[in-house]
């Protein structure tokens, strides 16, 4: 994922559907309100939003 500053983050999907995902980091770094998603593997790319974050896991919905 990528912040709107350009600061790139890697973390692992658990769960996905094709409106949004959950995601664990190594760290508890706080996310941002909104985020760039790449994760091309699993068919999401583009602007989510962060639904709800607890300590390295967040859950981003897709934006629209």
């Amino acid at each position: 994922m990528a912040y709107d500053s350009g600061y790139r983050r890697k973390g692992i999907i658990l769960d996905y559907t094709s409106k949004g995902a959950r995601l664990r980091f190594p760290t508890n770094e706080k996310l941002p309100p909104t985020v760039y998603l790449y994760a091309r593997a699993v068919g999401l790319e583009g602007p989510a939003r962060v639904v709800w974050q607890h300590n390295s896991e967040a859950g981003l919905a897709m934006e629209v």
